[in-house]
């Protein structure tokens, strides 16, 4: 259900053609708050305070006509249209500030009621900062509203605590928590990793053969504004590791993303094994990505995939049988 909605929702970028001064006109806000962070004997504690912010009217216009005095200034806004709704929204303010010009402001950031835990607002601050980080920025700057709510969402994403608090943003909001992300691609292990379901299914599509080698293995992904990948790791014997699961999402393959996961596996466990192997079907999209790496065929196992999986498996017209062992030396 949640992948049907997202899948429906068009992401664009507004202008003065696509966006006025009533196209906000249903978007519902309607934020019921319980706790906000509050600043106590210099800590950011959680505190009863309880109302609902909703906007009326004259309210959603208003931010309408901010958005479009943006637009016009050469700032970048970017919303979630279902249908003809803007269901999200979002305003990157196109002024780097900071000590080194490394901050850009998400001024605007709201997932109308109906349409939010849905993933837009991810997807949303996804784009956000991939364009954040063509105009130069190194991080995205958050004045963020201190509701519990609110912050959870932000540290989901991977936000802290602004570095170089802004004063003209403290000023103007006092009682917000001001926030950064970091705009930098990282590598780092995730636990759950049934989280990337979808994900390690591009690679290995039948769960339950995932399921044999993903309790004792480690994840790693790559996070460059959104997960773009994922590589899993198991400990062989005989100082071998090996790689059960290397996967990019579609969209962004061919971007150098898989060769990076392989490059940090290689340097993160060059010194606890001697050798990196790769299992894969005979396939002209893979055998070549990783002879690219510095690997070599080292054995076949025959009849793998015809074996194992409860139906056949094709990649690029192709029926695969074997598996192909490809190794790597680590020292």
């Amino acid at each position: 259900m949640q992948k049907d909605l997202l899948n429906e929702i068009k992401i664009i970028r507004l202008n003065k053609d696509n966006f006025k001064e009533n196209s906000l006109d249903n978007f519902v806000l309607n934020q019921k708050v319980e706790q906000c962070f509050r600043k106590i004997n210099n800590e950011n504690i959680l505190c009863p305070v309880s109302y609902t912010e909703s906007w009326n009217l004259f309210e959603r216009r208003e931010k309408a006509s901010k958005i479009i005095n943006a637009i016009n200034s050469g700032s970048i806004a970017i919303a979630a249209v279902s249908g003809k709704e803007i269901v999200g929204f979002a305003l990157l303010y196109n002024k780097l500030f900071g000590s080194g010009n490394q901050y850009a402001d998400l001024g605007e950031f709201y997932v109308s009621e109906s349409y939010r835990r849905q993933k837009i607002g991810e997807k949303l601050f996804n784009i956000v900062c991939n364009e954040a980080k063509i105009i130069g920025a190194k991080k995205l700057y958050i004045s963020a509203h201190s509701a519990k709510e609110s912050i959870a969402a932000y540290k989901k994403y991977g936000c802290t605590l602004a570095t170089e608090p802004n004063a003209e943003h403290i000023a103007k909001e006092p009682y917000d928590l001001q926030l950064e992300y970091d705009l930098s691609a990282r590598i780092y292990q995730v636990e759950d990793k049934e989280k990337y379901k979808d994900l390690l299914l591009l690679a290995d599509e039948q769960w339950d053969m995932v399921e044999k080698y993903l309790d004792k293995s480690t994840m790693y992904v790559l996070d460059d504004c959104g997960v773009k990948g994922e590589i899993i790791v198991v400990e062989m014997d005989n100082d071998i590791l090996e790689i059960k699961n290397l996967a990019v999402l579609p969209d962004f393959q061919h971007c150098g993303y898989g060769k990076k996961l392989i490059e940090f596996v290689c340097d993160k466990y060059k010194e606890q094994f001697n050798t990196l192997q790769v299992g894969t079907g005979d396939s002209l999209l893979t055998i070549p990505f990783y002879e690219k790496c510095g690997f070599v065929k080292s054995h076949i196992l025959k009849n793998f995939f015809t074996k194992n999986y409860d139906h056949p498996i094709f990649e690029e017209g192709v029926q695969l049988v074997d598996m192909i062992y490809l190794k790597k030396n680590l020292k």
